[in-house]
């Protein structure tokens, strides 16, 4: 049995998207090109204010994995600078990846809400969907990142 517990853990390791959280990097600043490296250059527009961190977090190709409690890939933090700036995250891997942030401006981990569950911190996701009574759904905000650097606009937006 723990021969074969370790096995499945050795093939889970060797599975494209199933990096452990240790493999991703964010880093301030735009992405160098690296050959056979993918990297997406998070575009952060809006920035309220410097102080706090912005997070982004990082789900795979499953939707029903989106957003769900312990389903995330990875979670990154980078200090925020008030208006626009640049933040790299290079991934382990090319492939489809849901991406969210948000602006931690209390450094407490978590998206702060207020008291019917709004945020009362800045939020965003690529592709700027909309965002009515609820986050958008994965197909709104998941995308392909093949081998290279592919730029994201991601727009902030506050209460």
């Amino acid at each position: 049995m723990k021969a074969l517990r370790a096995f499945a853990a050795l093939f889970a390791l060797a599975t494209p998207g199933a990096a452990a959280a240790a493999d991703w990097e964010l880093s301030a600043g735009a992405c160098p090109a690296r050959p056979g490296v993918a990297a997406v250059e998070l575009i952060f527009g809006g920035v309220r204010a410097s102080g706090g961190d912005l997070v982004v977090t990082v789900y795979g190709d499953r939707a029903e994995d989106f957003l769900a409690k312990g389903k995330k890939l990875a979670k990154r933090a980078v200090a925020a600078e008030a208006g626009t700036f640049a933040a790299c995250l290079t991934l382990p891997a090319p492939g489809v990846y849901a991406i969210t942030t948000f602006h931690d401006a209390d450094r407490s981990g978590r998206l702060s809400r207020g008291f019917l569950g709004l945020p009362v911190e800045g939020y965003g996701f690529p592709n700027d969907p909309p965002v009515v009574f609820g986050p958008p759904g994965f197909d709104k905000v998941a995308r392909d990142y093949p081998l290279g650097v592919t730029a994201v606009p991601i727009a902030m937006h506050y209460p």
